[in-house]
C-alpha cells in the first residue's frame, strides 16, 4: 500500500481521513498545516499528499506548488469550489467535503493508479480566439476544440474530460444550454466548468449558481486568469531541480 501524507488544520477532519485510509492499508501520516508537513518532507517523503485548501500561513494551492516541485501527486479535498482552477495547477484529484470514506478511497486509488483526468476542452466559436487559448494551454494539456455547444456534448460522449472553458453565446447551441445539457446527463455532470464571454449581462446572470459553474468571467479577465494559472503552474517545473 502506499505512503499518505494528509495535510488539515482541522483536527477531527484530519483524524477521520488519516483512519478512513489507514483501514485499508496505507500507511498514514497527518499535519496541521502546510509549514509542519514541509518540514516532515525533509526525512519522509509520502507517495500522495491529501491537502485542504483553506489553511493559515500556507494555502493548499501554495503548498501545491512545493509539493509538485518534488515530484508529489497532490488531491484537494476542501469545501472550496474552485476545481477548475486545482486542475490548471496540476492538482490530481479533487473532492468536496462533505466526502465519504468510499469517495476518499477512490480518489486515492485512481490517481495511484495512475489514471489521467483527461482532457480540456475548449468551446468558442471563434477560431482565433481558440487559437489563442489553445496556445496557453499546450503543451502542458491535451487540448480538444468545439465550435458550439453540440459539438462539444459530442465531444464529451467520447473523451474524457477533465474541464470545459466555454463561450455564452454561439450558434447551434449556445452555453447555457450546453452547461444544462452537461448537468443533466449523469455520465458528465461532474465536469467543471468556466464560462467566459464579452457579454457582460450574460455573465452577471444569476443563472450561472444554479448551474455550478466553477467560474464565470468577462473574456477580458478570462486570458489575464488563464495565463496566471499555467504561469504558476510553470513555476512548479522551471523550479524543479535537475
Amino acid at each position: 500500500m502506499a505512503k499518505l501524507l494528509i495535510v488539515d488544520d482541522d483536527d477531527e477532519t484530519r483524524l477521520w481521513m488519516a483512519s478512513a485510509l489507514a483501514d485499508v492499508g496505507h500507511e498514514v501520516h497527518t499535519s496541521p498545516g502546510s509549514r509542519d508537513a514541509l518540514r516532515m518532507l525533509s526525512t519522509w517523503k509520502p507517495d500522495l499528499a491529501l491537502l485542504d485548501v483553506l489553511m493559515p500561513e500556507m494555502d493548499g494551492f501554495a503548498l501545491n506548488r512545493v509539493l509538485r516541485s518534488q515530484g508529489i501527486p497532490t488531491v484537494f479535498v476542501t469545501v472550496v469550489k474552485r476545481e477548475a482552477e486545482a486542475i490548471l495547477h496540476g492538482v490530481s484529484g479533487y473532492v468536496e467535503k462533505p466526502v465519504t470514506a468510499g469517495e476518499l478511497r477512490a480518489v486515492v486509488a485512481r490517481v495511484l493508479g495512475g489514471a489521467t483526468g483527461g482532457a480540456i476542452l475548449l468551446v468558442e466559436d471563434d477560431p482565433f480566439l481558440r487559437h489563442v487559448y489553445r496556445s496557453v494551454l499546450e503543451p502542458r494539456f491535451q487540448v480538444l476544440e468545439a465550435e458550439n455547444g453540440r459539438e462539444a456534448l459530442s465531444l464529451l460522449a467520447s473523451h474524457a474530460v477533465a474541464l470545459v472553458i466555454t463561450d455564452i453565446h454561439m450558434p447551434v447551441m449556445n452555453g447555457v444550454e450546453l452547461v444544462r445539457a452537461i448537468r443533466s446527463d449523469a455520465r458528465i455532470r461532474d465536469v467543471p466548468v468556466v464560462v467566459q464571454s464579452c457579454d457582460t449581462s450574460s455573465v452577471r446572470s444569476p443563472i450561472w449558481s444554479g448551474l455550478h459553474v466553477s467560474s464565470v468571467m468577462p473574456k477580458e479577465h478570462f486570458i489575464g486568469w488563464l495565463i496566471g494559472q499555467i504561469e504558476e503552474q510553470l513555476s512548479v517545473v522551471t523550479a524543479r531541480p535537475a
